[in-house]
């Protein structure tokens, strides 16, 4: 077989107008890759007699999504505590992640890569809170045909350390949990995760996983600094995602958390950062000149009341952006038709001059090349392209709720959602296609998962009380629906 050929479609192309008619075409899918974008009717014609030949019936071919800032395991905490701000809120996330076995964790990545699919999701970086079961984490992200970084999380400074918070002794030791494992534990974990992981079947991916910088101490700075270089790996992590997190900075860092990852060699290109709030100006400084990808996580900013990005000064000073679903039990659905459109409209309100409002155009190219370049895949994927990763999916805008006017990125931007999802291809393979994911049995996966949540939560029972415990010690936390300017 020569290939495959998506034709009779709307292509959303790279630099194209906002507001202009989607052109129509084809595409040609060889060897997992774009081989081909045919726009004239001869040339369609030809690659139709050589080549097995999908109609699209006029539906959108556009860039799969990715989701760059996710947390897998959450989606087992669906419908639990998320009506405090962060450090509060982080007990009881971490209650539930220590009540999940084995099974648990493989059936959370199923789920969490089923919601994805069906949401035109075609990668993800999934930020992993369990580093121990790295492995498998990676065997159940191989099942679902996605393209994913892993980020196994390295941490070892809990919150109420850095915040100055006297729990009493038996209380902090039933917090903090079993001892975490040390600088040469994980420094064995990565180079085994690199060794038996990365880069397996062109989808899988590992990255370095700083909780946050202030989470991790100097010996954890430097295994940071090493791997990177020893391994050639990129890096993501949490940064200044609330108000008190600044005031930490400020406090345990002379030029900031900011200069001092700068001081320590760690910013640059390969490194994405989530939330980035309360950035200093100094600070977004630096992380523009050199090259920091911010990972901009809207719902759950507002969910937890962390606060509103500075997007119009990150737009000014020429930041990478890209664009996150966070976790299940903090940001929602991963819905990034939905981050689009608040990443998009969130800044209109404080800039004057409606010309420079952020458009579909930009919100889409977040939320596509954006992703990507923090995955590490800057010019391999996120956009149609001849030579790029065939990850795509196609969008079906005829729906009462969507049949538009003109057929644009305004209206795939403004009015798309996972309801209109028609299928996705990762790699040049469908892996969603007419309402079924293709890799694994996602009915099977939901119906384990119902089976097994009432052992999850007797299981999380005392975990959840010692979070019900500590929460008081954080109250009166700045950082309620706070807002940085």
């Amino acid at each position: 077989m020569a290939g495959l050929l998506l034709h009779n479609a709307r292509l959303v192309l790279p630099g194209v107008d906002a507001q202009a008619s989607l052109p129509w075409g084809a595409l040609l899918i060889q060897d997992r890759h774009i081989a081909a974008i045919l726009q004239s009717p001869a040339e369609i014609e030809a690659a139709r007699g050589t080549t097995e030949a999908v109609d699209l019936e006029g539906q959108v071919l556009m860039p799969g999504l990715v989701s760059a800032h996710s947390h897998s395991y959450s989606t087992a905490a669906r419908g639990t505590e998320n009506s405090l701000p962060l450090e509060p809120w982080a007990l009881y996330t971490v209650a539930l992640g220590r009540a999940l076995g084995d099974e648990a964790f493989r059936l959370a990545v199923l789920l969490t890569a089923a919601e994805m699919l069906r949401g035109g999701i075609t990668g993800c970086i999934d930020h992993f809170a369990y580093a121990g079961r790295a492995e498998l984490a990676f065997a159940a992200h191989g099942e679902t045909g996605m393209r994913v970084a892993l980020a196994p999380m390295l941490h070892d400074t809990p919150d109420h350390d850095l915040l100055g918070i006297a729990l009493p002794d038996a209380l902090r030791r039933r917090v903090e949990g079993p001892p975490r494992p040390g600088p040469a534990e994980m420094d064995a974990l990565f180079r085994r995760l690199h060794r038996d992981w990365h880069g397996r079947d062109g989808r899988l991916l590992l990255l370095l996983g700083p909780n946050a910088p202030q989470r991790c101490s100097p010996a954890l700075w430097t295994l940071w600094r090493n791997l990177a270089r020893e391994l050639d790996l990129g890096a993501h992590t949490h940064l200044l995602e609330t108000r008190a997190q600044a005031g930490i900075g400020r406090r345990l860092f002379k030029d900031g958390v900011v200069g001092a990852m700068a001081a320590e060699g760690l910013l640059n290109e390969r490194l994405s950062v989530a939330h980035g709030i309360w950035t200093a100006p100094n600070e977004r400084a630096l992380l523009a000149e050199h090259g920091v990808t911010v990972v901009h996580n809207p719902i759950s900013n507002l969910v937890l009341g962390s606060g509103v990005l500075p997007m119009a000064d990150y737009r000014r000073r020429g930041m990478r952006i890209a664009l996150g679903s966070d976790g299940s039990n903090s940001g929602g659905r991963h819905d990034l038709f939905e981050v689009m459109r608040l990443a998009m409209t969130l800044p209109r309100p404080g800039i004057d001059d409606p010309a420079d409002w952020p458009n579909a155009a930009e919100a889409l190219g977040w939320a596509t090349e954006g992703g990507a370049r923090a995955m590490g895949l800057a010019g391999k994927t996120g956009r149609i392209a001849t030579g790029y990763a065939a990850d795509l999916t196609v969008l079906d805008l005829r729906g009462a709720a969507r049949a538009p006017l003109v057929e644009n990125l305004v209206s795939v931007v403004h009015y798309g959602g996972p309801d209109c999802v028609h299928a996705v291809m990762v790699g040049g393979a469908w892996v969603y296609r007419d309402g079924k994911v293709l890799g694994f049995d996602e009915d099977k996966a939901r119906d384990r998962f119902a089976a097994v949540r009432a052992e999850i939560l007797e299981t999380a029972k005392p975990e959840l009380e010692t979070a019900d415990e500590a929460a008081p010690y954080f109250a009166g936390l700045a950082g309620k629906a706070a807002t940085k300017g």
